[in-house]
């Protein structure tokens, strides 16, 4: 009998699709989460580009499509000097008043109804002052003839400006004027039928600020180089004059910087070497860190043992309220006189720059002011120098020079040395003073 092995036929595997997808679904899912967790991605967030006083975008374009005007009048030029924005219905020259000067301006934020009225001087520091206005988006109006015209310009503008820290805080400051300036990609139509001009104000904190804009900028005199020669300033009762400036400039930095302020000094150190004019100059770097304020600190010298005194100098385009609350605070240092006699405007001390060719004579407050006090164009060394970064320059920076003491005199060398905390305290206070933080 033969044995034959019986062949059983193999069984499919049958799989088990209820497990195997859900299964297969929960590893992918797994896996991307991972993914994520190890390789996360930017949420990118599709918002409004261009809203006011907190409210939507679609709110934004209401009111602002609201805004129509028959009585307008145009912005053709807008310079700033310091804080102050200065604004003009003619391209500015400085040998011609401006067709705006002598009227009156309002300023209406439309955030909380509120309105400031100015009254535009001639001086350049007696227009908008940017640093008193609360944070808002304000109209602009000029009273013409008895009405009130809504400033507006020919063609779109933006710009941007901080001012001064205080206790904390700075503005920064947004010109605008578009009336495509809230335009969807689909409207048909801008939202406003006219380049309205606006002025934003927005309060920041220093963590939220640009830290490449500077406030003060403190300028040591001398110490320039010149046919391979450095010239350190004169050198009496054993003191050298570049030195001492410096060692002020220090110590007047470190006080403004425990209050908050951002100081930018023109020499780094004792032996750094440096010229007023050109580029990389003083000049150019107090231009490139956006300061406000310029303070120049310099000593008197003469022959005449006998002379001596302190003054500050400011632009004769400008007010004396700089120079003078700065003036006042250090002159109140015990020993110290005032170098000059008092005028029908200004205390004894207190000088206004005095004029070439109808403007400042003195190079650093001219030459600082960018094109509101057409620096970069009195002298071919200031046209060959400078011309490149101040002559168009819309942020002019308001400067003095603080003539803090005659070098040459005993007397007032000896209030230098006895004093000096005292000097410097004054120095900050009366500049943070008229800064109204103190």
């Amino acid at each position: 009998m033969v044995y034959q092995p019986r062949v059983v036929p193999k069984r499919k595997r049958r799989f088990k699709w209820r497990v195997i997808i859900p299964s297969f679904i929960l590893i992918i899912l797994i896996g991307y989460i991972i993914f994520n967790l190890l390789f996360p991605k930017e949420l990118l967030i599709d918002t409004p580009s261009f809203v006011i006083c907190d409210y939507s975008f679609t709110k934004t374009q209401s009111v602002l499509n609201e805004l129509v005007y028959e009585e307008k009048i145009e912005l053709n030029d807008y310079l700033f000097y310091g804080e102050t924005l200065n604004i003009f219905n003619n391209t500015f020259d400085i040998n011609q008043a401006d067709y705006f000067i002598g009227k009156t301006i309002k300023l209406k934020n439309i955030c909380d109804k509120s309105e400031w009225v100015y009254m535009l001087g001639r001086n350049v520091d007696e227009h908008i002052p940017l640093e008193n206005l609360p944070s808002g988006f304000y109209e602009v109006f000029v009273v013409d003839s008895l009405k009130e015209k809504r400033l507006v310009t020919t063609s779109e503008l933006y710009d941007e400006f901080y001012t001064i820290r205080r206790n904390g805080l700075n503005k920064k400051i947004n010109l605008i004027s578009d009336k495509d300036l809230l335009k969807d990609k689909d409207d048909a139509l801008p939202i406003m039928d006219d380049n309205y001009f606006f002025i934003q104000i927005k309060n920041q904190t220093l963590e939220e600020d640009n830290l490449e804009v500077y406030d003060v900028y403190l300028d040591a005199a001398h110490s320039t180089k010149s046919y391979n020669f450095v010239e350190k300033g004169r050198t009496a009762n054993n003191l050298v004059e570049a030195d001492e400036l410096f060692k002020i400039a220090v110590a007047v930095k470190e006080k403004l910087e425990a209050k908050g302020l951002k100081v930018l000094l023109s020499r780094e150190n004792e032996d750094t070497v440096i010229n007023q004019y050109g580029i990389d100059g003083r000049l150019y770097n107090a231009y490139q860190a956006n300061v406000k304020h310029y303070i120049e600190f310099n000593l008197n010298f003469t022959t005449n043992e006998d002379t001596r005194g302190s003054r500050i100098i400011y632009s004769s385009y400008a007010s004396n309220r700089f120079a003078t609350a700065l003036f006042r605070s250090y002159i109140a240092t015990p020993g110290l006189v005032p170098y000059g006699r008092q005028t029908s405007t200004n205390i004894a001390g207190v000088v206004a720059s005095s004029r070439y060719n109808n403007l400042d004579s003195y190079p650093v407050i001219r030459e600082a002011g960018g094109r509101i006090l057409s620096a970069g164009t009195i002298s071919e060394l200031a046209i060959e120098q400078n011309s490149e970064f101040n002559k168009e320059e819309r942020k002019g920076i308001q400067s003095v020079s603080l003539e803090l003491f005659f070098i040459s005199s005993t007397l007032d060398v000896n209030v230098y040395k006895n004093q000096f905390d005292l000097m410097i305290d004054n120095i900050v206070s009366g500049y943070l003073r008229y800064l109204g933080m103190e």
